[in-house]
């Protein structure tokens, strides 16, 4: 990496990042936070994917399309979970 390319610096990180969250996405037991850090994976493996040298797009894709299998398989949990569900009541009432 050149001092002072901010592209190839900000392809590093988001690198680095979506891995790290992949990973933690994999750990966490709670489905919601699984998809949000799934989802989060996707978005930081898009830079990486468009602007890194080959070995960087190969593992961004990697990690994109492991980021997208584990928030579709995590999206029906997350939409039944009863933190979300434990108070719908309307905000008011009428009658």
């Amino acid at each position: 990496m050149k001092v002072g390319n901010l592209r190839d610096t900000a392809v590093s990180g988001g690198f680095w990042l979506a891995w790290l969250l992949l990973a933690a996405a994999l750990l966490i037991p709670a489905p919601t936070a699984g998809f949000l850090l799934a989802f989060l994976t996707v978005t930081c493996a898009v830079l990486p994917l468009a602007f890194g040298c080959r070995w960087q797009r190969l593992g961004a894709l990697i990690a994109l399309v492991a980021g997208v299998a584990l928030a579709a398989s995590l999206a029906q949990k997350a939409a039944n979970d009863p933190y979300f569900k434990k108070d719908q009541t309307p905000s008011h009432q009428t009658g």
